[in-house]
């Protein structure tokens, strides 16, 4: 990953970010993460860092992960298949992230937010 040159908190936000979004797309009714417009931003930098350093990024598209000294903020931008209840796949997110991510960076989920952003029909 990216422990060579980044400081640590940034390595733990990555982290955090990529374990929260594969904890979500494991979720049934998950159709794909969403990135919003800072999302797309970072695709970008993403882009930028694999050129200069030959490594790849976590596909982190569609969550935000910010640290603070009592844990991390999770905000994911989620599309949920018309098939599932939104509600229901938002709640089941909700409960997958924050037992995984806690577990992968040794520090507490103290805030999260799902945000359905789309429901994509069948």
């Amino acid at each position: 990953m990216i422990t060579g040159w980044a400081p640590e908190h940034v390595v733990t936000q990555v982290r955090a970010a990529d374990v929260a979004a594969r904890a979500a797309r494991a979720v049934p009714g998950v159709v794909r993460l969403q990135p919003g417009v800072w999302g797309l931003v970072r695709q970008l930098a993403a882009e930028a860092f694999e050129q200069a350093t030959g490594q790849q990024l976590p596909d982190i598209a569609g969550v935000q992960a910010d640290l603070d000294d009592d844990g991390v903020h999770l905000e994911l931008q989620i599309v949920v298949d018309g098939g599932y209840r939104a509600g229901t796949v938002g709640a089941a997110v909700q409960h997958a992230v924050t037992a995984a991510v806690p577990a992968a960076i040794d520090r507490a989920v103290t805030a999260f937010t799902v945000l359905i952003v789309e429901i994509e029909l069948p």
